[in-house]
């Protein structure tokens, strides 16, 4: 029994280690961006990353030790060399998914890139470059820029984790900024007219 709840323990905190980015895209997914759960989080991370790995070290700690030969009397679910077997591969599972999900800012970024095409896009006549605030990770990024292409004469949108720029083409001669800044904010993050 104790093995099982280090074993949930250390998948709980490998979701929770991730939560600031994969919670604003599960949020998204149900039409709740704008809540930033997500952005909450994001400072715990650090925090979150060592409760996970130390929960993994003490389920490999449990699963790999060696048994001792009385504690494992006949009739035992020690005595099950399956059982041990079991609980090694359900640890495994566990340790893959978190990584998976501890490492999603990395990956994360690439499943929301831009697949349009550039040749339907119509010519651009304006820039508006944004400040973009609350981004945790290279995967936000992607998020802002799904939410501002759903704008109206948006051609292209551009945005940097890095710089906490958003770069926007748009196709009137006349571009409204605030359509743009309501796009950010719907998808959980803050947004201000960059200082040219």
């Amino acid at each position: 029994m104790k093995d099982r709840s280090v074993l949930v323990g250390s998948l709980v905190a490998g979701v929770l280690a991730s939560a600031c980015c994969i919670g604003p895209l599960v949020l998204g997914v149900l039409g709740l961006s704008s809540l930033g759960l997500g952005a909450a989080l994001a400072p715990l991370r650090p925090w979150f990353l060592g409760v996970t790995v130390a929960l993994l070290a003490i389920g490999f700690y449990f699963a790999y030790r060696p048994q001792r030969a009385e504690a494992c009397a006949p009739g035992q679910a020690c005595a099950k060399p399956s059982n041990r077997r079991n609980q090694r591969i359900g640890l495994w599972a566990v340790t893959a998914a978190t990584v998976a999900l501890a490492s999603y800012p990395s990956w994360g970024a690439r499943l929301t890139g831009s697949h349009a095409s550039v040749a339907t896009m119509p010519a651009a006549n304006s820039l508006v470059v944004l400040d973009v605030q609350g981004m945790t990770c290279s995967a936000c990024a992607g998020e802002i820029e799904g939410e501002l292409r759903k704008v109206p004469g948006v051609v292209r949108a551009d945005v940097s984790y890095e710089s906490r720029r958003a770069e926007i083409r748009v196709s009137t001669a006349q571009s409204r900024v605030q359509p743009l800044i309501a796009a950010v904010e719907k998808a959980g993050y803050h947004a201000t007219p960059a200082n040219q």
